[in-house]
């Protein structure tokens, strides 16, 4: 089965309250937005949205948002719920390479699932493409030594200093943790959460 396939059928199928990355509680990620300056009128950039709600609420504010998926049903949901003419719906497979210039990059539980080493360094070089000089990139991914799947898909773990050699010199870590997230199973999963800045 193609990727898109994959997750269009996840999307067409299955209750987005049932899904192991939904998350019910924002506070986690917004706890980081919230560090970001003048967060209202920066243009962000959304890898692999999916139907979070995260994307609502990006989507008010006066910056540019692009809702980045790989599914064109997650999208199409999308549409349904957000009208915003600040906001642009990103049909495409971050595995291959692109430009979206942005203040911010988000990644929640997207990159973890490139497995090859190819389509994990044209994400980020289009990451470093992307993001202009000062700008930040939030990551959460699931952390070493926790699972190995998730949708049915191999993942790979992360860690700072796996995130650092990707990213290179010129992004300077600002903060970070491990986050204990609870899934709609009730099952436990650790994300690392890093937010970094680019210098350069």
């Amino acid at each position: 089965m193609e990727k898109q396939e994959h997750w269009d059928n996840i999307f067409n199928t299955q209750c987005e309250e049932i899904l192991g990355w939904f998350e019910k509680d924002f506070s986690q990620t917004q706890k980081y937005l919230e560090k970001i300056e003048n967060l209202s009128d920066k243009d962000i950039f959304v890898s692999g949205v999916g139907t979070s709600k995260i994307a609502d609420i990006l989507a008010s504010r006066k910056g540019k948002t692009v809702l980045n998926d790989i599914s064109q049903e997650a999208l199409d949901i999308l549409k349904q719920r957000i009208e915003n003419k600040n906001v642009e719906f990103f049909h495409h497979d971050i595995s291959k390479p692109f430009k979206k210039e942005c203040d911010v990059w988000i990644d929640r539980a997207v990159l973890h699932f490139l497995i090859d080493e190819e389509d994990i360094k044209n994400y980020f070089e289009s990451l470093k493409q992307s993001l202009r000089k000062d700008g930040l990139v939030l990551f959460a991914q699931y952390t070493k030594g926790t699972a190995k799947k998730c949708a049915n898909l191999p993942l790979k773990q992360y860690d700072l200093e796996e995130f650092q050699s990707y990213l290179g010199k010129s992004f300077k870590l600002l903060e970070s943790e491990t986050f204990e997230f609870t899934m709609p199973s009730l099952n436990t999963r650790e994300f690392i959460y890093a937010l970094y800045k680019k210098e350069d």
